[in-house]
């Protein structure tokens, strides 16, 4: 795992605390900036944009939350468990007029890792079925559109189906997915 500077990391926890009160689409760079008490200048040192922020934060945040994960089942568990524990954040992410591009670019950023993480001799089903097929980039897609759909439904309809139900749901269909039985 790559070593992220103080600043990088100040930046992520203001782009995730603003999240957790104001939609995407209303946040701007001057916002964030204020939040993590760093200048404009440090800000387009390290990132291009917000998009740019956005995506080196879920990326740092979806390795941190896979590091210590064997196996698929506890990747869903532990990935339920964040958007559960954040679900402000998750809704001020897809509750924006910016719907189509934001989804792209997490349907991209979880791809990546996908994509990633099959180079990386992973034990993870998912993982090996990714390194496996004929069309890795096209399988990683595919998974993280359903990821992310899984994600977009369950705060579509307010997270009132359980999260023991979705986690099941979702790993039966990881199972589907990679031609495991249980």
């Amino acid at each position: 795992m790559t070593r992220v500077n103080r600043t990088v990391r100040d930046f992520e926890n203001a782009m995730l605390s603003l999240l957790e009160k104001v939609p995407f689409d209303q946040l701007t760079v001057d916002q964030i900036c204020q939040e993590a008490m760093l200048h404009r200048s440090s800000f387009y040192r390290y990132f291009h944009d917000k998009y740019d922020l956005l995506e080196q934060t879920f990326d740092a945040q979806l390795n941190t939350m896979i590091a210590d994960k064997k196996s698929t089942d506890q990747i869903v568990d532990s990935a339920l468990d964040y958007v559960d524990q954040h679900r402000n954040l998750f809704h001020h992410l897809v509750a924006t007029k910016d719907r189509p591009g934001i989804h792209a670019e997490i349907l991209q950023i979880i791809s990546e890792l996908i994509l990633k993480r099959s180079h990386d001799g992973s034990n993870d089903l998912v993982i090996q079925a990714v390194a496996k097929s004929d069309q890795p980039e096209l399988m990683a897609y595919m998974i993280s559109g359903s990821i992310n759909g899984a994600f977009m439904w369950w705060e579509k309809h307010n997270y009132d189906v359980s999260k023991e139900e979705v986690a099941k749901f979702c790993k039966q269909q990881v199972r589907n997915i990679t031609k495991i039985e249980d």
